[in-house]
């Protein structure tokens, strides 16, 4: 009886050290999603979904949700993943695009032309920040996969060092968008594609008079990657504004030549190495009268949840207030999160 009961110990005590170190092992490779594979994630997935799922949830269905978990091996599908699991959290917010503060970032021309009729002059020196969240709104909406999602993204760019001009946010960018993610496994020249993403997009600097600047889009992005590298196109159509009567009409068009200059569409290209990521960003209006943007990013480690960011911007169109004028930015600070 003693040698049953031994042994019943025994056996319970392995079982739980072999779940200890199982939770362990799959605590690691979510910190670094490069080496995720096979039933330590699929194990991971299983065990969060458990700690979240209702009393009545029957296992196949956790089974079912977390079986294609092998598959999402590569950086996009990483992502997805991890998105997956933080999804039914209430106390998570998740990510949409990279979310930053560059605390020091220097503008070689800086656009001075809106705020004449204001005391003072811009300085070349300001805090650049961005924050960015996205919110699970239904799933399956066009069956399968599919999930609709809420977003806002705030832009903002503050002349903090600017003693005389009373350290102003000199302009600032709010953009909600709506927008409907398809995931996709197709291949097209070698790339898969990952994932469509359907949207409506709202953009303005919430600024009254000759300041204001806002415009409304349709979009589709088709999201491609091979092993580490991921491509995004991105087009858009503008949704036509009536023209304003005069200067100081409040209704009305506030930028009818935005697209001389945004274009219609942008190019992003995202390359992850251990935990560097690079990206590049290309926009261009494809016209005689040639204009465009390029913006580059590095982000590299520099603690377990932090990120080092360095950021450059050449072109037009890095903000609102400044979408008909050429700007050239080089900015360094710090990445709460990041595309990948």
């Amino acid at each position: 009886m003693k040698m049953k009961r031994c042994c019943r110990f025994l056996l319970v005590g392995m079982s739980m050290a072999l779940l200890g170190t199982t939770v362990l092992v799959a605590d690691d490779v979510i910190l670094d999603r490069d080496v995720m594979v096979g039933n330590v994630a699929l194990d991971y997935c299983l065990l969060n979904r458990l700690k979240q799922a209702a009393v009545d949830t029957a296992v196949s269905e956790l089974w079912e949700y977390c079986k294609t978990v092998e598959e999402e091996t590569s950086v996009v599908g990483g992502r997805l993943f991890d998105e997956r699991l933080i999804e039914n959290n209430p106390f998570v917010i998740t990510a949409h695009k990279p979310n930053y503060v560059l605390p020091v970032t220097y503008n070689s021309r800086p656009n001075a032309a809106p705020y004449t009729d204001m005391e003072g002059r811009l300085q070349n020196l300001e805090v650049k920040f961005q924050l960015s969240l996205k919110f699970q709104v239904a799933s399956g909406v066009l069956g399968g996969d599919s999930l609709l999602f809420f977003a806002y993204t705030n832009q903002s760019y503050w002349q903090a060092y600017n003693g005389e001009f009373s350290s102003p946010f000199r302009e600032t960018n709010h953009e909600p968008e709506v927008f409907l993610l398809l995931p996709q496994r197709w291949s097209l020249f070698g790339l898969r594609n990952r994932v469509i993403v359907l949207g409506l997009n709202h953009q303005s600097n919430g600024r009254p008079g000759l300041q204001s600047r806002s415009w409304n889009r349709l979009y589709a992005s088709f999201v491609f990657e091979r092993r580490n590298m991921v491509l995004s196109l991105r087009p858009w159509y503008r949704i036509p504004e009536e023209s304003k009567t005069g200067a100081t009409d409040s209704s009305g068009d506030d930028n009818p030549d935005i697209l001389d200059y945004m274009g219609h569409g942008e190019l992003r290209g995202i390359y992850k190495r251990g935990r560097n990521t690079y990206s590049l960003m290309l926009r261009n209006n494809l016209r005689r009268a040639n204009r465009g943007g390029v913006e580059l990013g590095w982000s590299f480690p520099i603690g377990e949840r932090l990120k080092g960011y360095v950021q450059y911007f050449n072109g037009y169109g890095e903000s609102l207030i400044d979408y008909d004028a050429r700007v050239n930015r080089l900015g360094v600070g710090i990445a709460l999160t990041d595309w990948l």
